[in-house]
């Protein structure tokens, strides 16, 4: 419920006011935080577990059924497991394989991100008038992840925010095969 409450306060707001909580919603990688409160009171209980927040693995090695992990803050540890929280670029320069497509196909941009049609398609200003080719390029150029996120939400970048992104992208797909079909 309180799920379903947030996304629906999300999808109401403008597209700069979502790239505003996505911003402070996303800080790096994100661990759930029911899943984080749960391991903090883990941490406290046992002191062979130890969380750590904001470091990068500089170096793995397997030694003797142990992995040896050097962290850049310069700290090395010996563990059995490793479980990684991972963040990525959530700006469109970031890609560079889109250059030539912004350059043909312009795209608005808030807080690094594209605004999308809500197929993830990628959309147009509509005030500008476009000739057809450039018209079904757009409807045919999809984005997802983190680029999606002014359309997806914080899930984004997670399986849920794949599986919610599939079913737009295969919904326009659908579309397009009953319109077009042979």
């Amino acid at each position: 419920p309180k799920r379903g409450r947030l996304l629906d306060e999300f999808f109401s707001m403008n597209m700069n006011d979502r790239a505003q909580l996505l911003k402070g919603a996303r800080r790096g990688g994100s661990v759930p935080p029911e899943l984080a409160k749960e391991l903090h009171r883990l941490e406290a209980k046992k002191p062979n577990l130890i969380c750590k927040e904001e470091v990068k693995i500089s170096q793995v090695q397997w030694i003797d059924e142990k992995f040896h992990v050097t962290l850049d803050d310069g700290s090395i540890t010996i563990v059995d497991f490793i479980w990684l929280a991972t963040g990525c670029q959530n700006a469109i320069d970031y890609y560079p394989v889109l250059d030539n497509v912004r350059e043909i196909l312009p795209i608005d941009i808030i807080n690094g991100l594209p605004v999308l049609s809500q197929d993830l398609s990628w959309s147009s200003n509509e005030s500008v008038e476009e000739c057809k080719w450039k018209q079904l390029a757009r409807k045919r150029i999809w984005c997802m992840g983190a680029l999606a996120g002014l359309q997806l939400g914080a899930d984004a970048l997670n399986i849920v925010g794949a599986r919610h992104g599939a079913i737009k992208v295969a919904k326009a797909i659908r579309h397009d095969m009953k319109t077009f079909s042979c």
